[in-house]
């Protein structure tokens, strides 16, 4: 466990000790240079030394001022700084964006050999990546579409809970889309599941794109974030979209 030098007790006596030599190596100038009454060259030798000392003195108190007060916060902040850092970076978050709809999957799509991207209904996301599903199917490289099923449960529970919902509208939309780029589906598959999902998602190779849904009302920018491999947050959502898969009907 990370232990700040406040918390050391070896720590803090070695600054209490610096703190008091400041101030009696302070307070011995300024007796001393009141005491000396030399002058040469207009220089006065007994003020230069009380200042001298008046200085140590004020570093001092300062010294241990900053130690009484003020270092057990700034190390409490610089720690969890730090630490939040680092915790977040082994999490598995690699990118994020503010608008998910400003995210630029190109890289992805076409390097991805498999590729797996699940929504409920919108066809808005496969709609923006329509020319680069094209190039990954002139490559040959399949693609998995999740969505939820025409009149199921899902169905009837984003339409009761999401009054602008027009899932009938949105499932149709994408097999559309996806007829016009493979209309005997040997590439492009869509899967239907009765379960919504609680997240959209792109799941490419190396990396999985996440788009968490909204609780409230009204349509508004949803932040987005990628997660990389080999780490705790893509495990999750690897492990949880296998599950999903299993689901399909």
């Amino acid at each position: 466990m990370f232990k700040s030098p406040e918390q050391t007790p070896l720590v803090s006596t070695k600054s209490i000790i610096v703190a008091l030599a400041l101030a009696i190596i302070g307070i011995v100038l300024i007796v001393l240079g009141n005491a000396i009454d030399l002058k040469y060259w207009k220089i006065d030798f007994g003020s230069n030394i009380a200042g001298v000392g008046a200085l140590f003195l004020v570093i001092g108190i300062l010294q241990w001022f900053f130690d009484r007060y003020v270092r057990s916060a700034f190390f409490a902040e610089v720690r969890e700084e730090i630490l939040g850092s680092t915790q977040a970076a082994q999490s598995g978050i690699c990118g994020f964006y503010e608008d998910s709809k400003s995210v630029n999957f190109t890289e992805y799509f076409i390097s991805s050999t498999d590729l797996t991207i699940g929504v409920n209904y919108s066809g808005k996301l496969i709609d923006n990546c329509i020319k680069l599903l094209a190039e990954r199917t002139r490559k040959g490289n399949k693609t998995t579409i999740i969505t939820i099923k025409t009149g199921g449960y899902a169905q009837k529970f984003i339409e009761a809970d999401y009054s602008h919902a027009n899932v009938e509208d949105g499932l149709r939309k994408i097999d559309d889309i996806v007829n016009s780029l493979d209309s005997e589906r040997k590439l492009i598959q869509i899967k239907r599941v009765s379960t919504v999902l609680r997240y959209s998602f792109v799941h490419f190779d190396s990396r999985i794109w996440i788009v968490f849904g909204t609780n409230g009302p009204g349509r508004r920018a949803v932040p987005g974030f990628y997660v990389s491999k080999r780490t705790p947050w893509h495990s999750h959502f690897e492990e949880d979209i296998r599950l999903l898969l299993e689901r399909v009907e």
